[in-house]
């Protein structure tokens, strides 16, 4: 069965001069049998870019939520508003109080809708931690295990600690990936990949014996990462044999640079208005 995969939200533009960018990431997945959006962007341009690509989540199935940030959670309120009522998937921590803590900065950046508004608006959330098959080849990894030494998250997001409210280094946990098998082989969807892309590559390996991946999309946080840390993603992303690497967002243009140089016509700079058929 054939997917076609268009980024509705992303920090660039591609040829449609038309799409609008912003800083977050939404995906909308669609099939003959059911469509799937996976994220929403803060809510700046999803409206604007439906309506330039011809877009109209009529026949929506699901919104599947990677992580409880604004600038994937903040679009939902535009989501619901051409849907009605929608199921969401998502980890069961996404409501959690998240902040950015700069060197001169310090702001909220968790989901910017209360729960309870969302319901209101005709969200039925349904809370996931483990591993699912959400609908046939749509794959939700559930929490990711935190295994390698070197993926150590960004120092810059913080949370309260539930006993005293010190802030301390927010690890993500509720960061979930999805995996689509299409024609072309899977599809490895990410939101930020908080959870270390490497971790993401073994987890869904050991949940579906997948050894290659036709595509990863979406953003991978390497933007903070260390050497050893962009080395051994590299040396993952070849492990995995990655025909397609189509990668922004957090990303950092830096990384997404240095990507473009090792992995040459395989990698693609994501940019809102983009479809990729597989």
């Amino acid at each position: 069965m054939r997917h076609s995969l268009t980024i509705l939200c992303e920090n660039s533009v591609g040829k449609n001069t038309a799409v609008l960018a912003e800083h977050g990431f939404s995906c909308l997945i669609e099939n003959e049998r059911s469509n799937h959006l996976f994220d929403a962007g803060q809510g700046l341009t999803l409206g604007h870019n439906l309506n330039v690509l011809g877009k109209t989540l009529s026949g929506l199935r699901s919104f599947i939520l990677s992580h409880g940030h604004y600038d994937h959670a903040g679009g939902l309120p535009v989501v619901l508003a051409r849907t009605g009522p929608l199921e969401v998937t998502a980890h069961p921590d996404i409501f959690r109080p998240r902040f950015w803590k700069g060197k001169e900065e310090f702001r909220f950046v968790g989901v910017p809708h209360r729960q309870e508004a969302l319901v209101g608006m005709g969200a039925r959330f349904h809370y996931l931690r483990e591993f699912s098959e959400l609908f046939p080849g749509l794959f939700f990894s559930g929490e990711i295990p935190r295994r390698t030494p070197f993926e150590k998250g960004d120092e810059g997001l913080v949370t309260p600690r539930a006993a005293t409210e010190e802030m301390v280094q927010d690890p993500v946990a509720d960061d979930v990936s999805l995996l689509l098998q299409t024609e072309s082989g899977p599809v490895l969807l990410l939101g930020c990949a908080h959870a270390g892309l490497v971790n993401i590559l073994r987890h869904f390996h050991e949940k579906t014996g997948i050894d290659s991946l036709h595509a990863v999309i979406g953003g991978t946080h390497l933007a903070p990462a260390d050497e050893d840390q962009f080395t051994k993603t590299v040396e993952a992303l070849r492990d995995f044999q990655v025909q397609r690497i189509l990668v922004g967002h957090c990303t950092g243009q830096k990384r997404a640079a240095e990507l473009s140089a090792l992995f040459g016509r395989r990698f693609s700079f994501l940019a809102a208005g983009a479809v990729l058929d597989v």
